[in-house]
């Protein structure tokens, strides 16, 4: 792996793997919805909506077509941090899907028609997410839990300013982020980076241009007011979705490597303590999950499950139950060995693909500037004791900073069963 910055302040890292002619790249952008101005919200969303429209080139039904003709895969996505353009090809299509691509990329011309119509469908978008019910769950969750910080809205916008939305308003929000110094272009496949470099160079020659004076950070950490939430949305399911988020502060990566472990011995696979209670004991649920996320510079834990209505409450008191006694110390040394081998076998499977190492590699140096290697993830989990589980595990127990969101028939009263 060989990372290069230039004098613009762009970001490039490349794997260099001989064994398939196939390339993955990656241009991540720090822009996303937590950038966002109250008005704008949706803006950064609706401008990777917009990057697969009309270039002056090309319509887009002729760029979908010549991308397909080479079998070059293409996609976005938007999150709260971050904007990632990216595609896959065979390495004799690399030079031309690339050029295609910073077509795309560089294009302010939008079309009034196609705008138009994306609104329309973006407004379908917002729809559908909120007929997810898990999605709705998790929605609500952060808005509860983020309120009146940068990170309580979604990504998709409100249809107020969906609709709303101009031409300018993108150019504008793309001026302001898509800076060389806000991006890092990751890639792998059998490519050297001194042959990345010269395609960039020919391709992408804006972000070599001038020198970067300042980065733009992302706003700073916002320290939440202790506060227990208990949040419904009613829908008429069989079920009620419910869904719990708890900030578990502002941790370093080898303290949120103790989380990670404790999460993945409550909640990861079948051998897990919360799937062999609470649906092999109790049977309470079909599946539930547990997992710790990070959001800018935000901590967080996470479960998620669907049950009866009527049954709600009794899987939140068995949910209590679990991190009491984990609380208490009834985690073995056993558990924490399998949490171990279940994390780095995962961490492997994960850059398994060039767009699984091309996804790690981006989204690690665009969010924290650096890379760790696998050595390093390794000796940091291997080094965790169970005495760090167990005081995790009490600080997880004891945390009043958490918002218990569903979707469904429940009550809110179902809820404060989990109320510690």
């Amino acid at each position: 792996m060989k990372i290069k910055q230039y004098k613009s302040g762009l970001r490039v890292v490349v794997n260099t793997k001989k064994d398939l002619d196939i390339v993955s790249f990656r241009i991540f952008v720090k822009a996303g919805s937590c950038h966002e101005k109250q008005n704008q919200y949706g803006v950064a969303h609706f401008l990777e909506h917009m990057f697969f429209k009309s270039t002056p080139k090309h319509s887009y039904q002729q760029l979908s077509t010549l991308f397909d003709e080479m079998g070059t895969q293409k996609n976005a996505y938007t999150g709260v941090c971050n904007t990632c353009y990216y595609f896959k090809c065979l390495l004799n299509t690399f030079d031309k899907s690339l050029e295609l691509f910073s077509e795309m990329f560089f294009n302010e011309e939008y079309d009034a028609q196609e705008l138009s119509n994306e609104k329309k469908v973006i407004l379908e978008e917002y729809k559908m997410g909120n007929d997810d019910t898990e999605k709705k769950c998790i929605t609500n969750a952060y808005r509860s839990l983020f309120n009146n910080t940068t990170f309580e809205h979604d990504v998709i916008g409100t249809p107020q300013n969906i609709k709303a939305f101009s031409q300018q308003d993108l150019i504008d929000f793309k001026k302001e982020y898509y800076l060389p110094h806000n991006m890092v272009i990751s890639v792998s496949g059998n490519v050297s980076i001194a042959q990345v470099e010269k395609l960039l160079k020919k391709h992408f020659s804006q972000l070599f241009d001038g020198e970067f004076a300042q980065e733009f950070k992302l706003p700073p950490y916002l320290t939440l007011n202790p506060k227990t939430q208990f949040v419904v949305s009613k829908k008429d399911n069989e079920q009620s979705t419910v869904y719990i988020l708890m900030d578990l502060g502002k941790k370093t990566n080898r303290q949120m490597y103790v989380f990670d472990l404790l999460f993945a011995i409550l909640g990861y696979g079948m051998s897990s303590k919360f799937f062999n209670i609470i649906r092999g004991e109790k049977a309470l649920v079909y599946n539930i999950d547990a997992d710790t996320t990070t959001v800018g510079d935000n901590n967080l834990a996470e479960i998620m499950f669907a049950t009866s209505t009527d049954r709600v409450g009794e899987a939140l008191t068995e949910l209590l139950k679990i991190f009491k006694a984990c609380a208490e110390g009834e985690i073995t040394a056993e558990e924490l060995e399998k949490s171990k081998n279940k994390y780095i076998a995962g961490m492997v499977y994960s850059t398994e693909t060039n767009g699984g190492i091309t996804m790690r590699n981006g989204s690690d140096l665009i969010s924290d500037n650096k890379i760790e290697t696998f050595k390093q993830i390794t000796a940091d989990i291997n080094s965790v004791s169970l005495e760090e589980i167990i005081s995790c595990a009490k600080e997880v127990y004891i945390n009043k900073n958490y918002v218990v969101s569903a979707v469904g028939k429940c009550q809110r009263k179902d809820l404060l069963c989990f109320k510690h």
